[in-house]
């Protein structure tokens, strides 16, 4: 059996139960600074209009315990807000009522991220823009050709027969003996008259 007068055990209840009420007002008045929203996904990119999909946002901070609230196109989808469960993580299941582009957006304190979604009436798919990458133009190549290196032409050396002379043998020509003229002697005859002969032939005086 207690023996703290009954006066004193209420007031001590009482500021248990003040204790609490302050903590839990504390928490709830955590600056929204403290508050992050990391990321934010939805659970499939081809999104067609009266189709249920499920959002999420990451979250982080010392305020993670903040309410969140999830709203489309600037419209809030949650009035009151959600208390994000599991700790650090958000989510809400969303039903697009129009084709056209989304802006989903969701918030925590300060802190904010949106995702932006097109949806259509699920005959065509959504049209992706990929931009091109860039092009890089290569400059042109200048092949320099191969230098040809003629080798020099070497002219073999005229080789000038040599000029033989040949002299004609001389003909030694043997001197030709012309045999000496013998001249008949002349007989003279003394005297006058008589017979003789000149060149062999006879004469008469």
């Amino acid at each position: 059996m207690s023996n703290t007068p009954p006066s004193r055990r209420y007031l001590g209840a009482g500021i248990a139960g003040l204790a609490v009420a302050t903590g839990v007002v504390a928490v709830l008045a955590a600056s929204p600074a403290h508050a992050s929203v990391d990321s934010i996904s939805i659970s499939d990119s081809n999104v067609v209009v009266g189709h249920n999909y499920t959002l999420d946002a990451n979250l982080s901070g010392a305020s993670i315990g903040l309410l969140v609230y999830w709203s489309d196109n600037g419209s809030s989808l949650t009035p009151v807000g959600k208390v994000p469960w599991p700790v650090g993580h958000a989510s809400f299941g969303w039903t697009p009522g129009t084709t056209g582009q989304h802006v989903l957006t969701v918030s925590q304190g300060s802190s904010t991220k949106s995702l932006v979604v097109n949806v259509t009436d699920g005959s065509t798919p959504p049209t992706t823009t990929t931009p091109p990458p860039p092009t890089t133009t290569v400059p042109p190549t200048t092949t320099v050709p191969p230098t040809t290196t003629v080798p020099p032409t070497t002219v073999p050396p005229t080789t000038t027969p040599p000029v033989t002379t040949t002299d004609p043998p001389v003909t030694t020509v043997p001197p030709t003996t012309v045999p000496p003229t013998t001249t008949p002697p002349v007989t003279t005859t003394p005297g006058g008259g008589g017979t003789g002969s000149a060149n062999g032939l006879p004469f008469g005086l």
